[in-house]
């Protein structure tokens, strides 16, 4: 009985996470459904080996929503030229259930191209066509992750199907993008008003330092001029002086009346 409930509440978080990253790529790519899923051979070969209903498997990871599968002319070709029987019948797989894109509908395509560059060329330049790479190859996904934004991976993990969350490149794409809206107003602003916009904050921070530094020189020309004499103190000084010159004098007119009586 835990076992159940463990393997239910597992397969609640994946399709949780499944729709969060649905909607990251529709909001954020306009990846939405009808979807377009391109398989590359190793993909093939993995769904025969472990026997995968891949169809329903599909449905249910991408919430029931239509969607189309693809391979291309060169995986079919790779699979082709592999000795055994799963690979012969993965091939057959494509050929049954798959849109073929053939070498000329590649872009920058070569007569003699690989799988991994057609499926990379075929997501290059934003993933305009909204492909969900569906790959075993960890070198080929780990160069989509790093390189390419806005392109949803699957892989089969011990039959389990699962769709890779957003890379570390398609979400700094969207952060440019966000910080790209906000700065033009939703991108409902023209070039001159842009311009303008940042003339005039140009203008107020030099406008801000100039009355910052004027501020800083009268506080430096206060601080360098010179204090006078404090008049109070000096009008204390100058009494002190005229009570001592008064006293001389009333000492000097006592003397004198008391030598006039003497004479007397």
């Amino acid at each position: 009985l835990s076992l159940l409930l463990k393997n239910r509440t597992m397969r609640y978080g994946r399709a949780k996470a499944a729709r969060k990253t649905l909607k990251f790529y529709s909001l954020n790519a306009n990846i939405k459904a009808p979807y377009s899923v391109l398989f590359d051979g190793n993909f093939l070969a993995a769904i025969v080996k472990h026997k995968v209903p891949i169809i329903d498997r599909l449905e249910k990871l991408l919430q029931g929503n239509e969607f189309s599968i693809f391979t291309t002319r060169s995986a079919l070709d790779e699979l082709q030229s592999l000795p055994g029987e799963i690979f012969q019948e993965a091939r057959r797989f494509g050929l049954d259930e798959c849109i073929i894109i053939e070498r000329k509908d590649v872009p920058n395509h070569g007569t003699d191209s690989n799988p991994k560059e057609d499926i990379q060329n075929l997501v290059s330049e934003g993933n305009k066509e909204g492909y969900f790479v569906a790959t075993q190859d960890d070198a080929l996904s780990n160069k989509i992750r790093k390189e390419f934004v806005n392109v949803p991976q699957m892989r089969l993990a011990r039959g389990v199907l699962l769709l890779e969350s957003p890379s570390a490149a398609s979400r700094r794409q969207n952060l440019r993008e966000e910080r790209e809206k906000q700065s033009t107003g939703g991108w409902t602003m023209t070039k001159d008003e842009k311009e303008l916009i940042e003339k005039l904050k140009k203008d107020r921070m030099r406008k801000k330092r100039e009355e910052i530094a004027a501020e800083q020189n009268n506080s430096e020309r206060k601080k360098r001029k010179a204090k006078g004499p404090n008049p109070l103190s000096c009008k204390k000084k100058k009494s002190a002086e005229n009570e001592k010159s008064a006293g001389k004098s009333r000492r000097r007119r006592k003397k004198k009346s008391q030598t006039s009586s003497t004479g007397s």
